[in-house]
């Protein structure tokens, strides 16, 4: 899934980002969404978009407000604005820029001010720059919008999301095909142009897209859910494959989590390459193409991808609610233990941990910095993949390690809580840690600290190794050194014998030095560390040990080994 912050991910057409009262992120959101109308014109031939919007705002702060800002998404969009206007009365705007105001945009500069707990009608015309096709066939209208940003306590904060409710018309040329974050109420042709109105509720923006040559299939879940699947004929296959999944997908989520968070879902094509996929906006996800290149692993990279689409419905993108101005360390990370949930009860032969750690622990020993809670300004100017070492690796790679250390079952009780009472709540450390140590009745500060405020991590060391054989039992004794900085209760060690058979032992993960001490029936072939990949344990390098001959009988050790081994006859002990 590409990163939804950065300048080069395809944003979302129509986004409109309204007020909502809360108090210093508390849990609060307003009783009644604000609504929105939005009539946008296309015309293809010149690749551009005329948009009318009018927007109920209200100051629901003790302050009057005399200016209201709002944010372009591309810089050279500030040409685009026609008309601004606050309760039909015409005002000035202030082109702004990251030098001058911290944002890309203007400012609405008011003759008269908006009182507290007075509502304003907010009116801007604006025509879309020139854009391009992408891939021939879809068209983007992306990154135009001006967004208005979420306001509280008289200040307005640009990277707060926040819910509301639209109703958008839509005029298109009528050989295109379209996806919309709401459903259609309504559909007119005349003379080549068709006409659709759409409403949805209680979404943090809203996306267009169009489509030229495609085929469109739709399916209606027991729950009333419409899926539709977009797809070109070369794709037929994939392109019911996953409305099929999708539909099986969702009402598994209905059924396991209570509900879903919106009545539609769109499944559109993607790069031409099976890298994944991305939602692109709420009710709108890109699946990657090209799926028959995975081979036999075709079909469980469809399912998987497809319930990973689906899951990001609930978190950050959609219902539960996320600051863009760090890494989606909460949304993307619950969104993949949501999928998880689906692969483990359908069977779907995924390695999570594999997958999600090993770019964490690549960017480690890269020597990049790993915290979470960095800006994502500041990211940006670090120049590495930030979205796969951090916001899909590391953060999901924390939650795994949080749910190691309370326990599964605790941790599933946090992760319902969370979809229980977080709707429409930006979730910040502050929040989740509290939540999290009232329901597991636990001191977490240290975890929270080392793991969203530091770039500590997690490395152990094999120092030496003494076997000796006696009576035909081979005792081996361990000597184990912790050469990172960051803890963990519980690290694993695996002890493969000559027979066959991988035997685990446990050793507390937060002592500097330790020494296990075993006895076996079969010579030991080999001693890995974290040999299931539970944890995100660095390697810096190889740790080998030397071929050690006791009574005439030769070990070959490899002390540490990163790369995940499935082991048939596991034993634990």
């Amino acid at each position: 899934m590409t990163n939804k912050i950065k300048k080069n991910t395809i944003f979302l057409l129509g986004i409109l980002i309204v007020t909502l009262n809360s108090c210093n992120n508390a849990k609060k959101q307003l009783p009644d969404f604000s609504s929105y109308e939005i009539d946008m014109v296309f015309d293809t031939t010149q690749l551009q978009m005329d948009c009318k919007m009018k927007v109920k705002w209200n100051n629901l702060s003790n302050t009057p407000v005399t200016e209201i800002p709002f944010i372009f998404q591309l810089d050279s969009a500030k040409s685009l604005v026609k008309k601004a206007m606050i309760n039909h009365r015409n005002v000035n705007i202030q082109y702004t820029s990251k030098e001058s105001h911290g944002f890309e945009g203007f400012i609405m500069k008011l003759n008269n001010s908006v009182k507290e707990n007075e509502t304003a009608i907010i009116e801007i015309d604006f025509k879309t720059q020139k854009n391009e096709y992408f891939r021939d066939r879809i068209l983007f209208f992306s990154e135009d919008l001006p967004l208005l940003p979420y306001f509280e306590n008289g200040n307005f904060i640009p990277h707060f999301q926040i819910h509301s409710n639209y109703n958008v018309s839509v005029t298109y040329p009528s050989e295109f095909e379209i996806a919309t974050t709401g459903l259609v109420n309504d559909k007119n042709t005349i003379t080549g142009l068709t006409t659709i109105q759409t409403t949805v509720r209680e979404v943090p923006s809203y996306g267009v897209i169009l489509f030229k040559d495609v085929i469109v299939k739709e399916i209606t879940t027991t729950n009333n859910v419409l899926i539709r699947s977009i797809f070109f004929k070369d794709d037929e296959k994939w392109g019911i494959n996953l409305l099929n999944y999708a539909q099986d997908i969702i009402q598994f989520y209905n059924d396991t989590l209570g509900f879903y968070p919106q009545p539609i879902l769109n499944i559109i094509p993607g790069y031409d390459k099976p890298y994944g996929g991305w939602p692109i906006c709420p009710n709108i996800v890109g699946v990657h193409r090209g799926i028959d290149l995975k081979k036999e692993r075709a079909e469980t990279h469809a399912k998987w991808i497809m319930a990973h689409e689906a899951g990001h419905q609930y978190w950050g993108f959609n219902y539960v609610l996320e600051p863009l101005d760090y890494p989606q360390w909460f949304g993307i990370a619950m969104g993949i233990y949501t999928d998880r949930i689906y692969s483990l009860k359908r069977n779907v032969d995924k390695n999570y941990n594999k997958s999600f750690f090993t770019s964490y622990i690549k960017g480690v020993s890269k020597g990049y910095n790993t915290t979470i809670m960095q800006k994502t300004d500041t990211l940006d100017k670090q120049g590495f993949d930030w979205n796969n070492v951090i916001m899909h690796g590391k953060s999901y790679a924390v939650l795994r390690m949080l749910a190691y250390e309370l326990g599964e079952d605790i941790f599933f009780k946090i992760f319902k809580y969370c979809l229980d009472n977080y709707k429409g709540v930006n979730v910040t450390t502050e929040i989740f840690q509290n939540d999290c140590e009232r329901i597991s009745n636990k001191n977490l500060d240290t975890f929270f600290q080392q793991w969203f405020y530091s770039n500590d991590f997690l490395e152990y060391q094999i120092d030496e190794v003494n076997t000796e054989k006696k009576n035909n039992i081979y005792r081996i004794n361990v000597k184990i050194s912790k050469t990172g900085k960051a803890d963990i209760s519980v690290v694993e060690i695996g002890f493969i014998l000559s027979s066959g058979e991988t035997i685990i032992k446990t050793f507390d993960g937060r002592t500097k030095q330790d020494n296990i001490i075993q006895e076996f029936e079969y010579p030991i072939e080999k001693i890995i560390l974290n040999p299931d990949f539970k944890l995100p344990l660095i390697n810096k390098k190889d740790y080998k040990i030397k071929a050690i001959t006791i009574n005439r009988i030769t070990y070959s050790k490899q002390a540490q080994n990163i790369k995940f081994n499935n082991y048939p006859n596991l034993r634990k002990i």
